[in-house]
């Protein structure tokens, strides 16, 4: 249960604020930090079996997310899934390569 409410809050974290602040507002190293922790999520997933493949994983979403907050969420959520490494690993790759993009 503790793990379950640990990954919710990973994800949940960015819009925990009174007034709701979308990721296409984040500047770049608010988001890679974002996306490291989607990534470590992604992966402790996988380590921890909560599911098997990338389409397993379970979202909680509240709602009013865009497009693009959904397609960023899974596609970086998976990308930690499918790296195979440790979380914190994962994370640091992450963080590193969403850095290095321009």
């Amino acid at each position: 249960m503790l793990k379950q409410l640990l990954l919710i809050a990973v994800l949940v974290a960015p819009f925990a604020h009174a007034e709701r602040t979308h990721l296409e507002q984040f500047a770049q190293p608010e988001l890679c930090v974002y996306k490291a922790k989607l990534a470590a999520a992604g992966s402790w997933m996988r380590i921890e079996k909560q599911a098997t493949t990338c389409d397993e994983i379970k979202f909680l979403w509240h709602g009013d997310e865009t497009d693009y907050e959904i397609e960023l969420v899974k596609q970086a959520t998976c990308l930690g899934f499918e790296m195979g490494f440790d979380p914190i690993k994962t994370g640091d790759i992450a963080y590193l390569d969403c850095m290095a993009e321009k």
